[in-house]
Formats: C-alpha cells, structure tokens, sequence
C-alpha cells in the first residue's frame, strides 16, 4: 500500500494503524506505526482526511473501511501507476489495485475491492464488494463476482459466469459455469470442494 502511494505521489503518510500492540511505537520504511484502529476518530479530529486500507480479509476490510468513514475519513483508492483501467470503469471506494492489473471498459469494480498483481478483468466485468480477485487471475468478459467472493491466484473464468456471494474459486480452477453463494470450488474445471477426504 505504501509502495503505491509513495508512487502516485500527492499524498503525506501520517503513519500506520495496526491492531497488534507489540508494534505501536515501531517504524515501518520509515513511518510510525501509531496505534490501533482505535485512533481512527481522533486521525480525524487532528486534521488526517484519507484513509488507506491494506487488509487482506473481506470483511475485515469492509468493517475498518466502514469505521474510517464513520470517523469522517474519505477511502482512498490505491491504484498502482503500473496498473491499467479503462476510463469508463466505474469503482467504488477503498479499492487496492497491484502493479499489472487490467480493467477494461465497462467493467464495474465495489467499495473495498482487491485486484492484485498481474490480474486482468475484462470488458463489463461486476466486482461487488469487498471481493479479492488474487495474483494472476483472469476474468473474462460479462464476469461477475459476488460480494465477499475470494479467487485464488491464478483463476480463470470464462465469459458470463456469475460466482456467488461468499464463494471461493481456489488456485488455479477454470470456472467455466456458475458458482453459487457460499460454495467453495476447485479444479480444472472448477467443481464443487469434496470435503469428505
């Protein structure tokens, strides 16, 4: 997250928020790790106006970036210089995108959205919410991707599926039908996770 402000520019880093009290005090490249998320109100009544998120869990994200916003925080969207988005795509707020990715026209990406290194997202693809599409993972065109969904790195889908809610495409599966909510699929091509083994 950093890496990507310091590369856009125009932004001065107040310092980090992390949870973990054992790291308050401590710098990290060169900038202070303040407190927990505890701080946010008072960033806010101090004069800090925009908050970064670099949270990996889905609704840990939706819930630090609904709490920045409730202290008066504007999300930023961290778009690496070296990522490539059409400009008719729509995106919400609070969005990470990694260095190689690709949005193309008329795709549609939610608040809190991660799209990381490598990944392409083709022409009227939806992201909803709070969804992580991970490294090298490709979605044809008309994809769309449920609220919480997580792909796994390298992922494929073909053009017009839908996955679900809460649904998980692991590593490497080709999704090549629709996934419903809350399933878990694997494989080549993808199919339901067979936890009985």
């Amino acid at each position: 997250m950093l890496d990507i402000l310091r590369l856009r520019g125009g932004w001065d880093v107040a310092g980090f928020l992390d949870d973990d009290p054992r790291l308050h005090g401590r710098r990290l490249a060169g900038i202070e790790i303040l407190g927990g998320t505890t701080l946010l109100d008072e960033l806010s009544i101090a004069g800090v106006t925009h908050a970064a998120f670099a949270v990996g869990g889905n609704r840990a994200r939706e819930q630090l970036l609904t709490r920045a916003a409730a202290a008066g925080l504007i999300p930023v969207n961290a778009v690496h210089p070296a990522a490539t988005v059409a400009a008719d795509a729509e995106l919400g707020v609070g969005i990470w995108m990694a260095a190689g990715t690709v949005v193309n026209p008329g795709s549609r990406l939610g608040d809190g959205v991660v799209v990381n290194t490598g990944a392409t997202v083709d022409h009227d693809c939806r992201i909803d919410a709070y969804a992580n599409i991970s490294p090298g993972c490709h979605l044809s065109g008309r994809t769309t991707v449920g609220r919480f969904a997580f792909l796994g790195t390298g992922a494929v889908t073909i053009p017009d599926v839908t996955i679900g809610d809460d649904a998980i495409v692991g590593a490497g599966a080709v999704v090549i039908r629709d996934v419903p909510a809350g399933l878990t699929v694997v494989g080549v091509p993808a199919r339901p996770l067979d936890r009985t083994r």
